[in-house]
């Protein structure tokens, strides 16, 4: 690679980049060069984009690029071309724009999009065109908790559970781009994503909450989808510090069980530092059955690690069970259906948590209500009855 393609090659990677899929329209402006093709984008920024094509195209080329629903097109050059295989064959193909700046109508951009923020102007349109389908509305976000190990972001179109996600928060002129993956989701409301980073993260993360306490300034918020290995990758819970209770990433784990009305509701607690449904560490016996996912059946003893009102986190499973499976829990006299809300996967103690499918279950009100009576809500208790 010769120096010019070195700057090239800088050229686009000089504002940050987000992983974003947008479809775009990418034709030649070479008349030895003729193809028009559908293509969708993986990274973009100010400068330009990365985009996987069905063809190769040649390097150094002018293209004009579109967003069909949008209206709006503008012109680039191809400053890099990889081949990615696959059969059909697939390239991954480098767009720098001629004109930097927010092409891709993202409403909060990152902060060193500032550059030049001129968007390319819409196709004119015939007179007698036929008016144009709607497109697809933009997506609104608000900011409404964070910890440091977990965020709840308003929205009318989440994404959908195990989405990897990179969440950028602009407060004080001061961007912090934090990666995450919903781990809740509700319709027409919200998500909940935990944050997938290593120390550094939880330090920004830290850093960003200082800053929200400290003034009273709106965050200015965008999400966008993360693609690829590295999507793949932050698909994976990091590793939890038991010495460092998040109750919000509790409630945010959990919350994909409960509706959106129980999640706002002990959301809105959780923030007045009353939780609704507050967790007791403890350990008790308790006979689990139902059927795994090969329909075999299962009759166990396993015990609890913690309890909350409508809920559990159990160890001892063996078989395996997904999200979403339904199981039976007997304790004493107590029988009562559960929602296997989430699999610790790779753990050797065979974790699950589960939820009440009945939202007023009281299956734990005996444990919790005698906890309460003897001033034990903080301490680890350790049970000795079997269970039925």
């Amino acid at each position: 690679m010769g120096p010019s393609d070195k700057s090239e090659q800088h050229a686009i990677r000089r504002s940050t980049r987000l992983p974003l899929e947008i479809p775009v329209q990418v034709t030649s402006l070479s008349a030895d060069n003729p193809f028009s093709e559908q293509c969708n984008t993986t990274l973009v920024n100010a400068h330009g984009c990365g985009l996987i094509a069905p063809r190769e195209l040649t390097r150094g080329i002018q293209v004009r690029i579109e967003i069909v629903s949008a209206k709006r097109h503008t012109t680039a050059q191809v400053a890099e071309v990889v081949p990615l295989g696959g059969d059909p064959e697939t390239w991954l193909v480098g767009l720098e724009l001629d004109i930097p700046g927010n092409f891709w109508g993202i409403e909060y951009a990152p902060s060193d999009w500032t550059v030049e923020e001129t968007l390319v102007p819409p196709v004119p349109e015939p007179a007698d065109a036929e008016p144009a389908k709607p497109s697809t509305a933009k997506r609104r976000w608000r900011l409404t908790d964070i910890s440091v190990g977990a965020c709840y972001l308003e929205s009318a179109a989440p994404f959908p559970v195990d989405t990897p996600v990179l969440v950028s928060v602009r407060a004080l002129d001061k961007e912090y781009l934090l990666d995450g993956v919903v781990r809740a989701s509700h319709p027409q409301t919200g998500i909940g994503v935990q944050f997938t980073g290593g120390p550094r993260h939880r330090e920004r993360v830290a850093e960003l909450i200082g800053q929200l306490t400290s003034n009273r300034e709106v965050p200015r918020v965008f999400v966008g989808r993360k693609e690829g290995q590295q999507a793949a990758a932050d698909r994976a819970a990091p590793p939890r510090d038991p010495e460092a209770p998040d109750p919000l990433l509790d409630l945010v784990l959990e919350g994909n069980s409960l509706s959106a009305e129980q999640f706002l509701s002990d959301l809105r607690a959780e923030r007045l530092g009353k939780r609704l449904d507050p967790r007791l560490d403890i350990a008790l016996p308790v006979r689990l059955t139902g059927l795994d996912v090969r329909g075999r059946p299962l009759d166990q003893r396993v015990m609890t690690v913690n309890i909350s009102r409508r809920g559990a986190l159990l160890e001892g499973i063996h078989g395996v069970l997904n999200a979403g499976d339904t199981i039976y829990l007997a304790r004493s006299r107590e029988k009562e259906e559960f929602r296997v809300a989430r699999v610790m996967e790779d753990d050797a103690r065979g974790r699950i948590s589960v939820a009440a499918v009945d939202p007023n279950s009281s299956f734990w009100d005996a444990v919790l209500e005698a906890a309460g009576q003897f001033g034990l809500e903080e301490e680890t208790l350790r049970g000795d009855g079997a269970s039925n």
